[in-house]
């Protein structure tokens, strides 16, 4: 059972009880009924609170903490209905790209829901379909197992949010102090001995292996093993989106990124592969080209790791499948992978810049500038659309999590509250939040927190006055666009408003000064720079020329 010693005022052991789950952080945007709680963590100085201003950016900086802590983020909603409302977005973001977070909404006084009460909503309700637990405290002396267990919940198996609604009312009972049930082990248990010499035995045969290493490569911590599993066997390494970062793109092993957006050395290292070693990849619509049954080659094995067992034969047939820790299976089995010479050896080539100085700076050169001013271990988030694809393409990813992204729920918004949490978490590491005009506008006003903590955090903002990838859908399907076009912006003005420092640029040879100066800093800093609104990024020209194609044939 449980120990107790000494009677606590709720709004205490609340506060205690986070504090004692060794959370560090946590992000909110406050309310008034949770107010007695805020003065008890205020007073404690432990853990440390980062007001943001919107809920749904509070979610995505504690997602941006997660990712680049490799722990929990918490967030927390002062404000009841509202406050949870606000959060669902960044909640479900996190649910599909597999964020373990911890979700703390106030409610309001449970004697008085069904009287109307201000700000009520079904809490628990709202958040269910997007977590792998939504429950409300019925009682005080519940709080601290549920806060422990929630953050336990949230980073095992496959991770994702966990919610706890906590009534206004329990901030002023009293209970005994709780010391919360100790943890289960969360030690990623070794795998099978006969699992691994079948793995073994698979790949030793194969003439032309092959890995597909997605976000569960870097979620179990398995990107050094990826590395030298990849070494030994001789195989390229392709990645999904959310999978860039688990190996150098730098590595000669790498291939760049398969998928709608990928690279053609990718898609040829995979399809002309005879064994396939699928590393904690969901093989989604985007990185398989919609499910294309002809994406690997005939007759080719397929092996798939993945510590969720639904995500095993969910799409492709697979020869063996091995649920575990992805990070696990791969250091248990490297070191027995004989050395072998590599049977692909081409490099993904980079679609070179190619400046219009009368239409605006290709965003190739701002990508090559960033990859030169950039000190190593620089994370990067990258938002939804146009720049995110040249990102995927251009960017010098030499670390695990050293790109962010809302990959599977693709939501706008995403990368610089993001790019804040990840400099929460990491204050010696330079973070850079890149969007397009249409999505920074979503969570822009997280500037001004990124201000009030001194963060060294570069945004950088591509101004083409559209939504970029629907604008070039809509022309080339339609001959004209509607409702995509985007009245201007001076962001350097609004950065300078809230006390940011700013530059504009619009010409080719201002792009590396401009890093250099932003980097130096110290301090948050916003460059906007004039993108070239005619540019299309090459794979995306394809892939609208083949939906054309589908749209015309139905």
């Amino acid at each position: 059972m449980p120990e107790a010693s000494g009677d606590l005022l709720g709004r205490r052991l609340i506060a205690e009880a986070i504090s004692a789950a060794g959370v560090s952080a946590v992000f909110t945007v406050a309310g008034g009924h949770f107010l007695p709680t805020y003065h008890e963590l205020g007073r404690s100085g432990a853990p440390r609170v980062i007001p943001a201003r919107h809920e749904q950016g509070a979610g995505y900086m504690a997602s941006g903490y997660a990712l680049a802590k490799g722990e929990p983020g918490v967030v927390l909603s002062g404000a009841p209905g509202p406050g949870a409302t606000n959060l669902v977005t960044s909640v479900a973001n996190a649910q599909a790209d597999s964020i373990p977070l911890l979700v703390l909404t106030a409610q309001v006084d449970r004697r008085y829901v069904h009287r109307n009460i201000l700000q009520h909503c079904d809490n628990v309700g709202l958040l269910a379909p997007f977590c792998k637990r939504s429950v409300q405290a019925a009682s005080l002396d519940e709080v601290p197992n549920l806060i422990a267990t929630g953050l336990q919940l949230a980073a095992s198996g496959r991770p994702g949010p966990v919610h706890i609604a906590l009534p206004q009312n329990l901030q002023a009972d009293t209970a005994s102090r709780i010391e919360p049930l100790p943890p289960a082990a969360t030690t990623s248990a070794a795998p099978a001995a006969s699992t691994v010499d079948e793995l073994i035995e698979r790949v030793e045969r194969a003439q032309r292996p092959a890995v597909l290493a997605g976000h569960g490569v870097l979620r179990s911590g398995g990107s050094a093993a990826l590395a030298d599993f990849c070494e030994r066997l001789g195989a390229p390494v392709a990645t999904s989106r959310s999978g860039i970062g688990s190996i150098s793109t730098a590595h000669p092993r790498s291939v760049g990124m398969l998928g709608f957006y990928g690279t053609d050395t990718a898609r040829e290292a995979i399809g002309s592969a005879d064994l396939v070693l699928v590393a904690g990849c969901a093989l989604g619509e985007q990185t398989t080209f919609g499910w294309r049954p002809d994406l690997f080659a005939d007759g080719a094995q397929l092996i798939q790791i993945d510590a969720d067992s639904s995500q095993i034969n969910r799409v492709y047939r697979v020869d063996q499948g091995i649920v575990g820790s992805v990070g696990a299976v791969l250091a248990a089995t490297s070191p027995r992978v004989a050395q072998r010479e590599p049977w692909f050896t081409r490099r993904p080539p980079r679609t070179p810049p190619q400046n219009d100085p009368a239409r605006g700076l290709s965003a190739a050169s701002v990508i090559a500038a960033l990859n030169e001013a950039s000190p190593d271990g620089t994370v990067v988030s990258a938002d939804i659309g146009n720049h995110r694809l040249w990102v995927c393409e251009q960017l010098d990813v030499t670390r695990p999590e050293g790109l962010l992204q809302s990959c599977e729920f693709d939501a706008m918004g995403f990368s610089l509250p993001a790019a804040i949490g990840a400099a929460v978490a990491l204050p010696q590491t330079a973070a850079v939040a890149i969007a397009g005009d249409g999505g920074f506008v979503h969570t822009m006003g997280e500037l001004i927190v990124a201000q009030d903590l001194g963060l060294p955090l570069v945004a950088v903002v591509f101004v083409d006055g559209a939504l970029g990838i629907l604008r070039h859908q809509a022309e080339a399907m339609y001959g004209e666009d509607h409702f995509v076009r985007l009245g201007p912006i001076d962001f350097a003005a609004v950065a300078r408003a809230f006390g940011v420092a700013s530059r504009t640029v619009s010409d080719a040879t201002d792009l590396k000064g401009a890093f250099d100066w932003a980097l130096s800093l110290g301090g948050p800093a916003l460059l906007a720079i004039a993108i070239d609104p005619e540019e299309v990024f090459p794979p995306l020209r394809s892939k609208i020329e083949q939906r054309k194609i589908d749209l015309m044939g139905r």
